[in-house]
């Protein structure tokens, strides 16, 4: 999918077709614009079954006519600022992909105005702290209600014939309405409901891939194991054939390729592989994993005790298990003591402890906690984001969840199973 838009004819890259290309059926979209008459956009959403939450600034050109539409469905959540220095122009779409850059929802700027739009998907490094944003904008934004567009169309077309007169129609907005501006919020102040609009989205697209592993786990369960349930639990032989099939079946972007669908020829190609897989060889699996990777992790990070009572050096080394997590090393130049400095520097002992111990054996919904640990500031830790929060949690845990990483996301597509891609 494309990731730049700029209303070039000779691309063809409007930004209106990026947005749409961007939807998928019940998808939580959030938009943050600060000009709003493009209502055709949001009639393509709800056509879609997906949920809107949008934050608009009231002034010149926003449309009261627009407004008014988003309030006529209940798949929408209006808000609104009246501050002339509100004017972002970001679209989130799930937990999937955002757009970002200088076009607003109006009908100019994602048809025929040159403007800019950047794409950006979930594993970038800047897309949690993009949601934050949207999460900020939303809990200061007041609720669009019918009183407030009836006021704000009297106002509007009293001044839209004027336009020299634009600066006392913004003023007259704010001194009958209200002066509603987002703040500039300190970001070491903990905003304990950042992360509450994120929640049921990554709860769907979490429990996807969940569903789509124990269907592979259900036909596993007809065969022998590769090794003793005493060492090492399925979940993590699982994800060993999953690394069997992506390097002799589902390799490059062959997996883009197979057919939708779980069915019986699907059940049959997975048992087929399952019983090559048990009868190869995979070092890895049997030198690697199940005698040094597995042991380590569970030593170190195993238990409530284990964690308190564990060095920085053997929690780095225990994170470094995780695929997505010792991937990292290609971003710190020294090699794995400098990730260990970095990763250590940035966080504390205390808070790296206080995360992992959480995340782990802390009480309540798993996914509840997974979602604290990439958004609430009491649990966020730098340089260890949502791909390595999924996959460890597939190595330590109680409720036999699966390691979730770009190779199994590939692998699962690969079986036919539609869910949302994690980069490897």
């Amino acid at each position: 999918m494309m990731d730049l838009y700029t209303n070039r004819a000779s691309k063809n890259d409007f930004i209106k077709n990026g947005i749409i290309n961007h939807i998928e059926n019940g998808m939580d979209i959030f938009i943050a614009s600060a000009f709003f008459t493009e209502s055709d956009v949001i009639d393509e959403f709800l056509a879609r079954g997906c949920h809107l939450r949008i934050v608009v600034r009231l002034g010149f050109p926003t449309s009261p006519v627009a407004l008014q539409k988003l309030l006529n469905h209940n798949n929408v959540e209006a808000r609104f600022f009246t501050s002339n220095s509100f004017h972002p122009k970001l679209y989130i779409f799930g937990d999937k992909t955002i757009l970002l850059g200088s076009a607003n929802l109006t009908q100019s700027a994602i048809l025929s105005n040159q403007e800019v739009m950047v794409g950006l998907d979930a594993e970038d490094h800047r897309f949690a702290e993009l949601q934050e944003l949207f999460a900020d904008y939303w809990n200061e934004a007041k609720v669009l209600k019918n009183s407030v567009i009836k006021e704000y169309s009297d106002i509007y077309n009293k001044f839209q014939q004027v336009n020299g007169t634009l600066s006392k129609m913004e003023n007259t907005i704010t001194d009958i309405i209200g002066d509603v501006n987002f703040s500039n919020i300190c970001r070491g102040r903990k905003k304990t409901t950042s992360k509450s609009i994120f929640l049921d989205t990554y709860q769907k697209s979490y429990q996807e891939v969940v569903t789509a592993f124990r269907r592979i786990e259900k036909v596993y369960k007809n065969h022998k194991r590769k090794v003793d349930e005493e060492l090492i639990p399925l979940r993590l032989e699982i994800d060993s054939f999953f690394s069997f099939v992506r390097e002799r079946y589902a390799t490059q972007d062959t997996w883009k390729d197979q057919p939708l669908g779980w069915n019986e020829q699907q059940e049959n190609k997975t048992s087929r592989l399952i019983d090559e897989w048990l009868e190869t060889k995979w070092e890895h699996f049997e030198d690697i994993i199940v005698t040094v990777n597995y042991p380590l992790i569970k030593k170190v990070l195993g238990s409530k005790e284990s964690i308190k009572s564990a060095s920085m050096d053997n929690i780095v080394d225990a994170l470094c298990v995780l695929h997505s997590f010792h991937d990292r090393l290609r971003f710190f130049k020294g090699g794995l003591e400098i990730l260990k400095s970095t990763f250590i520097e940035q966080n504390g002992e205390k808070q790296v402890k206080h995360t992992l111990t959480y995340l782990l054996y802390g009480t309540g919904d798993i996914v509840s906690r997974m979602v604290d640990c990439i958004f609430d500031r009491e649990y966020k830790l730098n340089n260890f984001g949502e791909s390595n929060i999924k996959e460890l949690i597939g190595w330590i845990n109680h409720e036999e969840l699966p390691v979730i990483n770009g190779r199994t996301t590939k692998v699962l597509r690969y079986f036919g199973n539609q869910i949302r891609q994690i980069n490897e």
